[in-house]
């Protein structure tokens, strides 16, 4: 090898070594940014001696990233139906609170039985009114609570629709300079790391599928098949509604033009925030609201007055918002009944009605001699409140038992719902944990090993300048022999 072949090898050596140097420096500055892959160099020998960096590429795992992907939008759902559901077990609370209605439901069986056995004490009468409003008003307070958190998700699903939105936008941009770099033969990888992290963040909203195509072109995909970017940014739509109670059906979720929400969607989403906050919405919430409803039907229905002509009217609970008196076959739906339960102005002025009857105003009474001591319509309200009635089984919380026990299995479901919730959060956590891991194994940076890799590019270093250095000698003793 002639001295100048040598020299031209060494100089390689030493350019090589400086970049690859920067790579480490690159890798060490963002070791703890979890988004951030390790970089390293390709090399290639050079014809005239040497080696040169012909590009810089990074540490990456197509089906890990997946794997993380996948994990991060089963949590993510998890995480928005758990929220939702211990937002309402805050205020329903147990059996066992005094606010709940199974409580108050207890209060006032408590209630009317002391009346029936006082009936013509005023004070026991009137505490049996109050105790038919707080059960009224627990009702009420459910049912707030309920449509509360449907409109939280809507807002939620609005949010969700801007952000991603927003994502779309950015990712458009960086794979358009991804595929431009990677045309180029440019340094991309840092953009590359950005474009996965957007992934990253746009798996939180909905399930994906995430393909990588020549020229380093992206494609995203939701799990049911809806394209989100090809090319372009595909349009994520959704207006929350400006108000909600029972009879509210939530806006549609539009992916490119797309409806994914629920099982009448031909290609419904199965994860992601946008999921659970839907399901949420458009099923748990209503199913939930659907059983306090039947609770409420029950009520009216079981305090109702029949008139002589057969005809059935709502008699200590209305629903009316002025307290008065329905007609019971009147009714067509329903839905929203525990929204409207109160009780009959007619009694919170005369509480002796309860007794006596005619709450109504139809004129149907029951203690026709007026005498003080009738307790007989009090013990049929008690003894109605422990009849086997039929409920609505679409609901999930039975479909036969007494309104006590319909309340109780309404609250188990509630909490089963919320526990199987509860576990999902905590296992996908783990699952997530598990894949972020095994992705940072495989693509994250090391600072050990870069400190070892930097300590070989130091003895190269000092190889190559030892070589230029001898060079530089024996060409300075050829000068001198010359």
């Amino acid at each position: 090898m002639s001295l100048m072949s040598a020299f031209t090898s060494a100089r390689s050596s030493l350019a090589t070594v400086s970049q690859q140097s920067a790579l480490v420096s690159r890798n060490v500055a963002n070791a703890e940014n979890t988004a951030s892959t390790r970089k390293y160099a390709t090399q290639t020998s050079l014809a005239q001696g040497g080696v040169s960096i012909v590009s810089v590429s990074q540490s990456s795992n197509q089906a890990l990233f997946r794997s993380m992907t996948t994990a991060n939008a089963t949590l993510a759902s998890a995480e928005v139906t758990y929220s939702a559901l211990d937002s309402i077990r805050s205020v329903i609370g147990d059996t066992d609170s005094i606010e709940s209605p199974a409580a108050r439901l207890t209060e006032l069986q408590a209630a009317l039985s002391q009346y029936a056995v006082t009936p013509e004490d005023t004070q026991t009468a009137r505490a049996a009114v109050s105790a038919a409003s707080d059960l009224a008003a627990s009702l009420n307070n459910v049912t707030d609570a309920v449509q509360s958190a449907r409109a939280d998700a809507d807002a939620q699903l609005a949010d969700a629709a801007d952000k991603m939105n927003s994502l779309l936008s950015q990712f458009e941009k960086l794979n358009n300079r991804i595929m431009t770099g990677t045309a180029t033969g440019a340094d991309v990888t840092d953009e590359i790391d950005q474009r996965d992290q957007i992934v990253t963040e746009l798996s939180g909203y909905v399930g994906l599928n995430v393909q990588v195509r020549a020229g380093n072109d992206m494609t995203l995909s939701t799990d049911s098949g809806i394209m989100l970017f090809e090319t372009t940014a595909r349009q994520v739509e959704f207006t929350a509604q400006s108000s909600y109670d029972a009879t509210v059906v939530g806006g549609s979720f539009k992916i490119d033009g797309v409806d994914v929400s629920g099982a009448a969607s031909g290609m419904p989403i199965k994860s992601g925030s946008v999921y659970g906050l839907l399901t949420f919405r458009d099923e748990t919430a209503v199913q939930y609201q659907g059983q306090l409803d039947e609770i409420a039907s029950a009520l009216v229905e079981a305090f109702s007055e029949t008139d002589s002509g057969g005809t059935a009217w709502s008699g200590l609970f209305s629903i009316q918002s002025d307290g008065s008196s329905t007609d019971l076959s009147t009714l067509t739906s329903k839905t929203g009944l525990a929204g409207l339960l109160t009780v009959a102005s007619n009694a919170v002025d005369d509480p002796d009605l309860l007794r006596d009857g005619d709450i109504s105003g139809q004129g149907v009474v029951y203690n026709t001699n007026g005498t003080s001591g009738f307790s007989d319509r009090l013990n049929d309200l008690i003894a109605s409140l422990d009849d086997q009635l039929s409920f609505d089984g679409t609901f999930g919380a039975g479909t036969t038992g007494t309104i006590g026990d319909y309340l109780a299995s309404s609250i188990s479901w509630l909490e089963d719902k919320r526990s199987i919730a509860y576990d999902d959060v905590d296992y996908q956590s783990t699952v997530l944990s598990r894949a972020q891991e095994a992705l940072s194994d495989v693509t994250g940076i090391n600072l050990d090993e870069e400190m070892t890799h930097l300590l070989d590019l130091e003895r190269s270093y000092q190889a190559s300048s030892k070589l230029i250095s001898t060079i530089g000698e024996m060409i300075d003793s050829i000068i001198e022999i010359a």
